[in-house]
C-alpha cells in the first residue's frame, strides 16, 4: 500500500497532519542537528527537517516510494542534505548516530500499523544519548460511541438486500476493526460515554521488548446521558513536540486517519449513572500489522467478545 502515490498524496494533504508534524519538526530540529526519518514515504518529512536546519537528513523507506523522495528533495533542493536509503530500517547501516528520529509511525488508535517496534529499535541503535524523538509520546483512547455509517450497514446487510442471506457476513463485519479513511468522521456528539485512556506510549523510553509486546487494558466507561451505542470508538492523541500535539478522536479536525471504530454485535441502551467495562487488546501480527481483540460488559451481563484475527484464521484454513 505504501509503495501508492495516492496514499502519499491523502497523507500530504491531510493539513492537521502535516502542518502538526512540521511545527514539530520546526521545534525540535536544531541547525547542525543529523536526523534519521524512519519510514520516510514521500520524503515530507526529511525535505522539512533539512529546511529546519539540519545537516544531514537520512530518509530510510522500505517501498519503492523512496524513488518519489528522491524527487521532491530534489525539486526543494535539499537533495545535498536529504539522503534516500531504500531498504529496511532493521537491515541498513548508517555512517552515524543521530540527533533527531522523526517516524509518522501511527496508525488509527496509535500502534496499530505496527511500526512502533522498528522505530524503537532504530532509536536503540542510531539515536544519540538525549536525543529527540518525534513523536514524543502517544497515547491510545476509547469510548463508547454510537457509529451511524456502521449502524445502516449492519441495517443493509440484515435486510436480506437482493433477496439475499447476508447474516454470515454481518458477523464478519462486527468482528472487524473498521477504519472509515477520509470519508467518515465522528462528531463530539456521536460520543456516549467518557473517553478513557487504554495506554501510553513513551517514545523516548519504552523498551523494545515492550514495543514488540501485545498492548492491553481494561477499564470503565463512565456514563452520563441516555443513548445507543453500537461501537467503541478507537483512537490516538500524541505530543510530537513539546506543546505541539495531535488528536484524531470524535470531534477533532478531520484527518486522513478518519475514524476507527470496534463495531458491537447489537446496539446497547445506556442510561445515566452507568459504567461499561471495556477491554482492548492489540497484538503484532506476522509479516505486518496488527490483530485487535475487543469486549464490553454491561452492568450485571457478561463479557461481549469480538476477534478480528479468529475472523481471519477461519478464512484462511
Amino acid at each position: 500500500m505504501y509503495a501508492e502515490f495516492e496514499v502519499h498524496r491523502t497523507m500530504i494533504r491531510d493539513r492537521v497532519r502535516t502542518e502538526a508534524f512540521r511545527r514539530a519538526i520546526n521545534s525540535v530540529v536544531r541547525p547542525g542537528d543529523i536526523v534519521l526519518d524512519v519510514g520516510a514515504g514521500s520524503g515530507i518529512l526529511s525535505v522539512f527537517a533539512a529546511r529546519a536546519g539540519a545537516a544531514r537528513v537520512y530518509a530510510v523507506e522500505r517501498t519503492s516510494i523512496a524513488v518519489l523522495a528522491e524527487q521532491l528533495a530534489a525539486a526543494n533542493e535539499v537533495a545535498e542534505i536529504v539522503k534516500v536509503i531504500h531498504g529496511d530500517i532493521t537491515d541498513i547501516e548508517l555512517p552515524e548516530q543521530v540527533d533527531v528520529i522523526v517516524s509518522e509511525w501511527l496508525g488509527g488508535f496509535g500502534i496499530d500499523e505496527g511500526m512502533l517496534a522498528p522505530v524503537i529499535a532504530a532509536r536503540d541503535r542510531w539515536l544519540k544519548p538525549g536525543g529527540a524523538m518525534i513523536p514524543h509520546s502517544v497515547t491510545a483512547w476509547t469510548a463508547l460511541v454510537h457509529d451511524r455509517y456502521l449502524a445502516d450497514t449492519i441495517e443493509f446487510l440484515r435486510e436480506h438486500p437482493f433477496g439475499l442471506r447476508l447474516e454470515v457476513l454481518v458477523e464478519k463485519t462486527v468482528n472487524e476493526i473498521i477504519y472509515s479513511g477520509t470519508f467518515r468522521h465522528l462528531a463530539e456528539g456521536d460520543r456516549r460515554s467518557e473517553p478513557r485512556q487504554l495506554w501510553t506510549t513513551d517514545a523516548d523510553r519504552i523498551p523494545v521488548e515492550q514495543a514488540q509486546a501485545p498492548h492491553e487494558a481494561e477499564i470503565l466507561l463512565p456514563v452520563h446521558d441516555h443513548g445507543t451505542a453500537n461501537a467503541l470508538a478507537l483512537w490516538f492523541s500524541a505530543e510530537l513536540a513539546p506543546g505541539i500535539s495531535l488528536s484524531v478522536g470524535p470531534g477533532d479536525p478531520p484527518t486522513h486517519w478518519g475514524m476507527t471504530t470496534a463495531p458491537l454485535r447489537s446496539p446497547v441502551e445506556l442510561k445515566p449513572g452507568m459504567a461499561v467495562r471495556a477491554r482492548v487488546r492489540t497484538a503484532p501480527a506476522r509479516p505486518i500489522g496488527t490483530w485487535t481483540s475487543w469486549a464490553i460488559a454491561m452492568p450485571g451481563a457478561d463479557w461481549e467478545e469480538h476477534d478480528e484475527q479468529s475472523v481471519w484464521d477461519e478464512i484462511d484454513e
